[in-house]
């Protein structure tokens, strides 16, 4: 073996260490501003309170019955039968929601009469209902078509 050089591996240098340092900060750097989770946040309870819709709705048409959506400001939202909190079927719990980190919602209660279709004092709504979810730093509208009772959210 007398014609090789042995090479002396032992780590790092400081340099090496401090360069993956700086180019991980400079990552997170733009990494951070689009996690904000105001934004996620928001969506989130968003889609939530579509998808809560839709589920009132095929409530109403599977037990027969007119069930009201109600809106509970600043945060919160309920689905109810003659004033009282129903018992979700899918949770087995009231169905009732809070909303979290400060994200309010504002609207207008609706019933679901027994086919499904969105009403107010046993007429039918003749204009789209929006609700409108606030956080810190997004809005996000949520719309129940009249008639058909389509929900839609928009960003």
């Amino acid at each position: 073996m007398s014609g090789m050089t042995e090479m002396n591996n032992q780590g790092f240098t400081l340099i090496e260490l401090v360069i993956v340092l700086v180019i991980l900060s400079i990552m997170a750097a733009f990494a951070l501003p689009r996690m904000a989770t105001t934004d996620t946040t928001v969506a989130a309870q968003a889609n939530r309170l579509a998808r809560d819709l839709r589920h009132a709705q095929a409530m109403a048409m599977n037990q027969g019955r007119t069930l009201s959506f109600d809106i509970q400001a600043p945060a919160s939202y309920r689905v109810a039968d003659s004033g009282t909190t129903v018992t979700d079927p899918a949770t087995m719990g009231a169905f009732q929601i809070s909303l979290d980190n400060g994200v309010t919602v504002a609207g207008t209660d609706t019933d679901f009469d027994s086919l499904g279709r969105p009403a107010t004092a046993g007429t039918l709504i003749s204009a789209a209902r929006v609700f409108t979810l606030n956080g810190t730093a997004r809005t996000v509208i949520v719309t129940l078509s009249a008639v058909t009772g389509f929900v839609s959210v928009s960003p």
